[in-house]
């Protein structure tokens, strides 16, 4: 059974499902370029990205992977609870920098040492800390910059992106880092990392220069941190950064119908099946036909077009389980 809360959108405006609140939510977030035009080349790709890691120092949200093609991203971001009243003026204030110019920071922070009391200066920043943890801010305001900048370098006017943004929420593991995020969010950032290779713009996932894995790859510290919390501190306490990045592979190979030959590590071949599995089993109880099985079946959802993964509300365990009969 799928898990559809409001259905699949068919062109109209899709309400947008979030996580209770006092939970974390993670989310599969994408949108396209109005008209379906391919605007983005390497530099606005390179652009993208790099506001992409800002608005999330601002927001304070983890981005787990990207993927930038011609005409739209997806980006896999985990909201946690963040109560913004309690973050302290130079945390907002440092915040903020990675929004705006050193220009701009050092007139707002003149108005804000104007301001004659503590609470004074905490109303002024009030408006600031409301965006943080928000996910409906965080996307806003990284179209909107981006909007802003390619507008400007092309000499342009008017709205660029196709309507609003489509957001999943998806089930995952919420309170123990050391068992990542699980199985679910392990297919949508393989389906994620894929992209380009399904599209046939990359032979594999590591040909990319413009995904979260393939960024992670070329030794970027936002993918890897990414991957270090979509698999969790039991894997990633006992392996370095490069065979995280094998583990991670080996994942993607599954769902291509590649094996783990002679040249792949057996013992992160072994780690990633068990650490998927263990998870299946403690939510879905006993798969049946071994561990290998269900993984590779659920790993096969990466590789070709999934439209539950755009256009459903949200996704949960129940989906999980009908994949891998």
């Amino acid at each position: 059974m799928l898990v559809v809360v409001g259905g699949l959108s068919s062109g109209m405006r899709q309400s947008r499902t979030l996580a209770s609140p006092g939970r974390p939510g993670l989310y599969h977030v994408f949108s396209r370029i109005v008209d379906k035009r391919f605007i983005f080349n390497d530099p606005e790709r390179h652009k993208f990205i790099r506001l992409l890691k800002d608005g999330a120092a601002f927001a304070g949200v983890d981005v787990i992977t990207w993927c930038v093609m011609g005409n739209h991203f997806h980006v896999l971001v985990r909201v946690p609870v963040i109560d913004s009243a309690k973050l302290g003026d130079e945390e907002v204030l440092s915040r903020m920098a990675h929004l705006y110019s050193e220009r701009k920071m050092q007139d707002l922070r003149e108005i804000w040492g104007r301001c004659g009391t503590p609470e004074a200066r905490r109303r002024f920043l009030g408006p600031y800390r409301a965006r943080m943890g928000d996910l409906s801010d965080f996307v806003k305001t990284l179209k909107q910059r981006f909007t802003q900048w390619f507008n400007r370098c092309q000499n342009r006017e008017g709205t660029l992106w196709e309507g609003r943004f489509r957001s999943v929420l998806l089930e995952h593991n919420e309170s123990d880092a050391s068992t990542g995020l699980g199985a679910l969010a392990c297919v949508v950032a393989g389906y994620i990392d894929l992209n380009p290779v399904r599209a046939g713009l990359a032979g594999s996932a590591a040909g990319s220069d413009w995904s979260g894995y393939g960024a992670a790859l070329r030794g970027d510290q936002h993918g890897v941190a990414g991957l270090e919390i979509l698999w969790g501190t039991r894997v990633t306490d006992k392996i370095d950064v490069g065979q995280l990045l094998e583990l991670h592979l080996g994942f993607l190979d599954r769902g291509r119908g590649g094996g783990h030959g002679p040249d792949k590590d057996e013992m992160l071949a072994a780690m990633s099946v068990s650490v998927l599995s263990h998870d299946l089993e403690e939510h879905l109880g006993p798969c049946g036909g071994g561990s290998e099985r269900p993984v590779k079946r659920l790993a096969a959802r990466m590789t070709s077009r999934c439209e539950e993964f755009t256009k459903a509300h949200k996704l949960g365990r129940a989906w999980l389980a009908e994949q891998i009969r």
